[in-house]
């Protein structure tokens, strides 16, 4: 249970109202307090953001924040409380900001009780700028990126660790879509990579080898401590990364999750993984410490009135609303047939109605659907069920599968999830996603609800950061449901997805999204230029 202060401060001629979340006191380390992961901002408003942080103990976290990068007049207040209940990380919300302003901020921190004050003064300074109003139209820019530590690709002891998220800085976007698997909480990290040639930085050097994924079999699910233990060893390792601390004191993100946050292609509801682990005890203390450390990890503004939601909408000016989707926390099992009279949900009806509701109401010239799971690309595994009973393979993971397949996925949620947007006249629509660890643009027109006017939108998926890099499918590989046309594709590539959006030289308000490689450049043909409908 976390308890909430507020007090107020002046800054400029706007009232700095600073809510302080803090945790349950816990004996932590006896030592000098230091930060020890970075620290970084998210889910930032016209008027709010959420400051993130982590200590080396049981600490007070306090923040300075000014306009002025030289702090020439910092503000600050009451303190957030890290304790081990957390991991000792803490997060401070900061409200009654100005729009559209950049705002810089520094952490320092205090023992318990606010006494042996701790400054860190001399650490780093990070930074973020608020979004305009929504009556205002500026520029803006984003980056779509995920897939960080997968399939052995950890990180790197040639390059120094992530060296993709210093191209991403370089670009200075305004805010960082972070789509889902921060961390691949169902891997290991041996120094041998995953490629020739490639070694890892371990997570333990003095025992390079013993970093073990989530789903390892000697890792007993009936233990909480050494469940929760494991998920913080793959969040500490991450962000213990020099290049994605440093991208993360420049630029403020927005976290979202998917299955790695947890171990493969799971769903938080059920009572077991899949049916070879059926047997397997303890499933829902992964799946809660998976969130309860997502949380921990994720500069995120959680919702008072239901502290374990991850979907929620952010509006950017007058031109961008961004819709963050949860595909993890209500879907059916994945080896369940989508044969019912009702379909079978992975977002579930819930959720879907706050996202139609959201895209009608929303002024907004370009609503971005952030999904964790492609429209049309099948994910996970086809499940064939043999004479004898026996089924091989789990089920498809996302909407999609493949003609001719074992009806698992979830494609009738999504031909609901068409119609509905298709009722509503949804226009200037583009779904954003990584989870397949390639790249590519697609295009959709169908006439979902039949009434003669088909519903238009796009789909822009990205990724991998720093994972296993896949080949591009085909069309004939993609789920036919929703009438897809591939414009771009490519795989066998490190990247992310650099999108933005502004006036340009006709008057209009453009979408424009590119593929950006490990170096930074753009590649050949993924350039997606929209005009608004």
């Amino acid at each position: 249970m976390f308890e909430h202060t507020r007090f107020v401060v002046a800054l400029g001629t706007a009232a700095l109202i600073l809510a302080i979340r803090s945790a349950p006191s816990a004996q932590g380390p006896k030592q000098p307090l230091v930060l020890t992961h970075g620290i970084a901002s998210g889910d930032v408003t016209s008027s709010t953001a959420v400051i993130w942080a982590r200590a080396s103990g049981k600490a007070q976290m306090h923040v300075e924040i000014d306009t002025d990068p030289a702090f020439a007049h910092p503000k600050s207040g009451r303190s957030a409380h890290a304790s081990e209940a957390t991991d000792f990380t803490a997060h401070m919300m900061l409200e009654g900001l100005q729009p559209d302003v950049r705002y810089y901020y520094r952490v320092w921190l205090a023992g318990a009780g606010g006494q042996g004050r701790s400054r860190v003064s001399e650490g780093p300074i990070g930074t973020f700028k608020t979004a305009p109003e929504a009556s205002q139209s500026r520029p803006v820019s984003f980056i779509v990126g995920a897939d960080i530590g997968g399939q052995r690709y950890c990180r790197n002891a040639a390059q120094g660790g992530y060296a993709i998220f210093a191209k991403m800085e370089a670009l200075r976007p305004d805010f960082y879509l972070a789509n889902g698997d921060a961390i691949y909480a169902d891997g290991d990290c041996p120094v041998t990579g995953g490629e020739p040639g490639w070694v890892n930085i371990p997570e333990n050097t003095d025992i390079p080898d013993s970093f073990k994924g989530i789903g390892d079999p000697s890792v007993d699910w009936t233990n909480v401590d050494a469940v929760r233990e494991v998920f913080l060893r793959h969040w500490r390792y991450n962000r213990n990364d020099p290049f994605t601390q440093s991208f993360l004191r420049s630029t403020s993100m927005i976290a979202q999750w998917d299955d790695h946050e947890v171990i493969n292609d799971f769903g938080a509801p059920w009572t077991y993984w899949n049916w070879a682990n059926i047997n397997r005890a303890g499933y829902p203390n992964i799946v809660a410490a998976g969130l309860d450390t997502f949380f921990s990890y994720s500069p995120i503004a959680r919702d008072q009135a239901d502290r374990d939601r991850i979907y929620r909408s952010f509006r950017w000016g007058k031109d961008v609303e961004i819709f963050v989707l949860d595909a993890r926390s209500y879907r059916d099992r994945n080896d369940t047939l989508d044969t019912a009279a009702d379909f079978k949900p992975m977002l579930g009806r819930e959720q879907i109605a706050w996202l139609v509701d959201g895209i009608e109401r929303s002024t907004a010239t370009w609503k971005i659907v952030s999904s964790d799971v492609p429209i049309s690309i099948p994910t996970g595994t086809n499940m064939t069920i043999l004479p004898d009973g026996t089924r091989v393979g789990f089920g498809r993971d996302a909407w999609a599968r493949l003609p001719g397949e074992t009806a698992t996925g979830f494609r009738r949620e999504l031909l609901y999830l068409l119609s509905e947007l298709d009722r509503i006249n949804a226009e200037n629509l583009v779904f954003v996603a990584t989870d397949v660890h390639y790249a590519t643009n697609l295009a959709y027109e169908l006439d979902a609800d039949g009434d003669g006017d088909p519903l238009k939108l796009h789909e822009v998926v990205r990724g991998p950061l720093n994972a296993v890099k896949n080949p591009a499918k085909t069309k004939a590989q993609l789920d036919p449901s929703a009438n897809p046309t591939v414009l771009y594709t490519e795989g066998g590539i490190f990247n992310f997805g650099y999108v933005s959006v502004g006036r340009q030289v006709d008057g209009q308000v453009h979408f424009i999204a590119d593929a950006r490689g490990d170096n930074g450049l753009q590649r050949p043909g993924s350039i997606l230029d929209l005009t608004p409908q």
